[in-house]
């Protein structure tokens, strides 16, 4: 399977500034407090589907409570791979910035 194409395959790593650096920074870290919120709102929607589950013993309050939690996973799931995405999205640029001996960020 061919890898699809990055917009950041056309950047030389070499041509960038403290900026850029900079910029590739906040990203990354933006990726990783999406990548959080995600998790948080996976775990209220599995806390709040036991939490119906164990306080309400009606079939319908047991059909939405496994309806949360199933929700929960796949908006877990859903966070995780958007994150590997986009770290793969920016990965690229400063692998080469390493193999071209660029001192690169930090």
């Amino acid at each position: 399977m061919k890898r699809r194409r990055s917009p950041y395959d056309a950047i030389d790593p070499a041509q960038l500034i403290a900026r850029d650096w900079l910029a590739l920074s906040r990203s990354r870290l933006a990726n990783e407090r999406t990548l959080l919120a995600y998790i948080r709102t996976a775990v209220a929607l599995a806390g709040l589907g036991a939490i119906v589950a164990k306080w309400f013993e009606h079939d319908a309050a047991l059909a939405a409570a496994i309806v949360m939690v199933v929700a929960g996973v796949l908006t877990a799931l859903f966070g995780v791979l958007r994150f590997a995405t986009e770290e793969r999205r920016l990965r690229p640029l400063e692998r080469r910035a390493e193999n071209d001996d660029h001192p690169g960020p930090g």
